[in-house]
């Protein structure tokens, strides 16, 4: 199965919580996709935590397919952030980034973020 992981997921995983072992059973037995995004979510994280975002990079890049923005991309795009905010009005353009490319790629979203509770695409770290 296609998994999208967001930013959300790789931070359980990276922090060794106990959601992270869920996160790493995703990880060994599925294909996992990370949205550009998260990438950028990440690094800021990474500043903040002080973790060698080199090193997470690299182990991610390694264990799933990192994609970015095209022109099928940025065509569904207004369409699924519009209808996203009609159901969650405080949604952000992270989100939404995430929601289109899990829709794209025909895909789960792994999660803990609230934003996504009530959506098919999402799986939700409980």
């Amino acid at each position: 199965m296609k998994i999208i992981f967001d930013t959300y997921a790789w931070i359980e995983y990276l922090e060794g919580t106990k959601k992270g072992k869920i996160v790493n059973d995703y990880l060994e037995n599925d294909e996992i996709i990370t949205p550009f995004i998260v990438l950028l979510e990440l690094s800021y994280k990474a500043d903040k935590k002080g973790w060698d975002m080199n090193k997470v990079l690299s182990f991610i890049k390694v264990k799933s397919e990192i994609v970015g923005v095209n022109e099928k991309f940025v065509l569904r795009f207004g369409n699924v952030y519009n209808d996203f905010k009609k159901k969650k009005r405080d949604i952000g353009l992270a989100d939404a980034i995430i929601l289109t490319t899990g829709l794209l790629y025909d895909s789960k979203i792994l999660t803990g973020d609230e934003h996504f509770k009530d959506l098919n695409e999402t799986i939700l770290l409980e």
